[in-house]
């Protein structure tokens, strides 16, 4: 038996077990692999974050033909923001000595959360007797045939005022035509089609005006103009859903599109809300084209709705002109869509 415990511990000393020396070695080389991928983390999320200022850019600089790509880039400030923060604390943790490495990019990244479509104003105690409504856009998702949930919701004491519906599909005209839903909401404007770009909007209050405009070529989409009487007082109301920015082109459209319909509903001389699912962030060029609206929808992501309660990117909006302000805002109903509606209390 000896010799044999001398060969075994004579191999234990050649290495196949490391000594405790050489295994308390293994932590603090471990700890700085972490380190040093933190911090390559957390500087790439703060470069990614920088992307919503490359607009700004002059275009010597930065060509359209590169824009879009860095507005597709800014989308994603939640993800920069949530890997950045660990990566700060992986790395105060792993190098207590050290964590300036990351202050760069987690100043880059509070940068971008800071600079964003500024939020409107709160209802406050002085402006309490306003008029309100509940408004909200939902994307339905054109694939889908079972609006079930959408009907229940709509015929539900939780019911909003007015709904934007995009991908409005010939199945969805069926539901709301039916008559428990049209005694709900008898005001209507809608434009039923089989792809992504149907829409329709339906009101409790009546419709004073209504114009569908429809796409001029194959970057545009249709959007519907209407002007609400509610409880006497007039409401411009603009439904869209542009193209997604899959190209420099579609990106270009869709950020013109949304300053016009910004700009005339700043002109109208009316309060006025710009809704739907807008295929942008509010650190992107398109939603940074439509001042003076502000976001009345806060900053929750709605898309991808993956199992009614993670989304990653915020591009279904309620925008208001100066003076609307909001009295909370929110997720409505899981419809079973890939996007999340957005629901806001307005006070006008």
């Amino acid at each position: 038996m000896k010799p044999w415990i001398a060969t075994a511990n004579s191999a234990n000393r050649t290495g196949l077990t490391p000594p405790a020396s050489q295994r308390g070695a293994l932590k603090p080389r471990l700890a700085g692999a972490i380190a040093r991928r933190a911090i390559i983390v957390t500087w790439l999320c703060g470069l990614g974050a920088l992307c919503t200022f490359v607009p700004y850019l002059p275009g010597t600089i930065m060509p359209d033909s590169l824009r879009w790509l860095a507005g597709l880039a800014s989308h994603w400030q939640w993800l920069y923001a949530g890997l950045a923060l660990t990566g700060a604390v992986l790395t105060a943790c792993l190098r207590p000595a050290r964590p300036w490495q990351v202050l760069a990019p987690v100043a880059m990244v509070a940068a971008a959360w800071l600079h964003q479509l500024p939020q409107a104003e709160a209802r406050t105690a002085h402006n309490q007797s306003s008029v309100t409504l509940t408004v909200v856009s939902a994307n339905l998702n054109f694939e889908r045939t079972d609006h079930a949930a959408l009907a229940a919701w709509l015929l539900s004491a939780n019911a909003p005022d007015a709904i934007a519906l995009q991908e409005f599909t010939p199945s969805a005209m069926a539901m709301v035509n039916r008559p428990e839903v049209l005694a709900a909401y008898p005001h209507r404007v809608l434009e039923p089609s089989d792809d992504q770009f149907g829409l329709g909007v339906l009101s409790k209050y009546p419709i004073a005006s209504a114009e569908k405009v429809p796409a001029a070529d194959v970057l545009a989409t249709l959007k519907l103009r209407l002007v609400l009487d509610v409880q006497g007082q007039k409401l411009a109301l603009t439904a869209v859903h542009p193209m997604p920015p899959i190209s420099a082109p579609y990106a270009q459209e869709r950020d013109a599109s949304l300053r016009l319909e910004a700009r005339l509903l700043a002109d109208s001389g009316l309060p006025g809300i710009l809704l739907g699912d807008m295929n942008d962030s509010p650190w992107s060029t398109g939603l940074q084209a439509t001042a003076p609206l502000r976001r009345a929808s806060g900053l929750a992501p709605t898309w991808p709705n993956l199992g009614g309660w993670l989304s990653v990117l915020p591009l279904d909006h309620v925008l208001v002109t100066p003076g609307v302000r909001a009295d909370g805002a929110g997720w409505g109903v899981d419809l079973g869509s890939d996007h999340r509606p957005v629901r806001v209390r307005l006070a006008l």
